[in-house]
């Protein structure tokens, strides 16, 4: 949590509560010596009976006998409210229009005619922070399906040369890739690589992939003239649910109810015909026109959806883009033609499945470079132990 100055914002901690165990009646410090006074908080979730950290919390878990009588009177308040959530039958039908929503949605992947390819790129940090800008292609695969077959052919794996190209961090943990290997004379530049994409990709070629028009805009590809058209494989797998939860109980409650005083109508039972007519969009966000809340999709990333559908965890170790690219092309080709019932239970199983940690959540700075937001914060908090560090050092100097 943020202790006390952050008033226990964002994290355990809450208000401080503190006490004195030599005269428990002061509630302003806890004394753990009888010759020392220090102070520490009150776990609030101890006193609430939610504690799962036991011994190794760090924050007081008190004796009973040394709480005063209003706080044991609100710990046993609090012990006696945590009760199991309760079944809300509104909710859960919010979560099944949601769903039935997007089985009405257009399949437009199923009707796409090959041939099909799929592209990947890993990228070194040509600055510190995390957005694109400050990132350059290393390495670039190209592999297109084998028609008939349940496998693919690899057409390109190239290493870039980035001899001309000011590197902060090859992020070789991430990548795979080294400086021997990207400043080998051998390397091709990535205009080279670039028309070597193009002589292999068809003009009726359909690139497949998860987040596939980044790949595509880094190579300065242009659909209709390099390739025909460019399909995301993410939104096969994503999942639409209720914006929010609750809002979305209640406005069904709200509905359920207004409609019983006017007429008996369920409101559950919408025409499928209406809702698909709703559902004609580019899919980019759910159009909520015929449904009485807000929703939205859960995406899964592509090694997410390789654990749990193939069972196998392509990103173990560093980044490979041959390995990527094969595997989104397999997952299409697997799942291109599946009908909404398939997909509904694919998609159920993803989103109960435990989330799959991206490298960037695991490992937000990766040798001065930041990988996701929370990055910046740990950059900061070093930057300022270090200014600390000096400023205490001229001072003894």
């Amino acid at each position: 949590g943020r202790g006390r100055r952050g008033g226990g914002r964002g994290g355990r901690g809450g208000r401080i509560n503190t006490f004195n165990t030599k005269n428990h009646q002061n509630n302003n410090t806890v004394c753990l010596d009888t010759n020392t006074k220090v102070e520490m908080p009150i776990c609030t979730f101890y006193l609430a009976g939610r504690c799962n950290f036991g011994s190794k919390c760090r924050f007081y878990h008190p004796e009973n006998s040394l709480l005063t009588e209003k706080q044991q009177q609100q710990a046993s308040q609090s012990k006696k409210s945590n009760k199991p959530r309760e079944f809300d039958a509104f909710k859960a039908e919010a979560i099944s229009m949601a769903k039935t929503a997007q089985d009405l949605e257009l399949r437009h992947f199923a009707t796409l005619k090959g041939p099909f390819y799929s592209m990947d790129l890993e990228c070194v940090a040509c600055g510190y922070g995390h957005t694109d800008k400050q990132r350059y292609p290393c390495r670039v695969s190209l592999v297109k399906e084998i028609h008939g077959q349940s496998d693919v052919e690899v057409l390109l794996d190239e290493i870039v040369n980035l001899s001309n190209i000011n590197v902060v961090s090859y992020m070789t943990e991430l990548t795979g890739m080294s400086a021997a290997e990207c400043l080998d004379p051998s390397a091709k530049d990535l205009d080279e690589i670039r028309c070597m994409v193009k002589a292999n990709l068809s003009h009726d070629a359909i690139l497949v992939g998860h987040s596939i028009q980044h790949d595509i805009e880094w190579l300065g590809l242009e659909a209709g003239v390099d390739f025909k058209q460019a399909l995301d494989t993410s939104t096969i797998f994503r999942q639409r649910i209720p914006r929010n939860l609750g809002s979305a109980g209640n406005a069904l409650r709200n509905q359920v109810s207004s409609t019983e005083a006017n007429e008996k109508v369920d409101p559950f039972n919408e025409s499928e015909s209406t809702l698909l007519e709703a559902k004609k969009s580019d899919y980019e966000y759910p159009d909520d026109t015929n449904l009485p809340f807000a929703t939205k999709y859960r995406l899964f990333s592509l090694r997410h959806c390789c654990i749990h559908l193939l069972d196998v965890d392509i990103q173990e170790k560093a980044h490979n883009p041959v390995m990527d690219a094969k595997y989104s092309l397999l997952l299409f080709q697997k799942y291109k033609s599946a009908p909404p019932e398939l997909l509904r239970a694919v998609r159920d199983s993803l989103h109960r499945a435990p989330p799959t940690p991206s490298f960037a959540a695991e490992n937000p700075l990766l040798g001065g470079v930041v990988l996701s937001l929370g990055g910046y914060r740990l950059k900061w908090a070093g930057r300022f132990i270090w200014k600390w560090w000096i400023a205490a050092k001229d001072r003894n100097q």
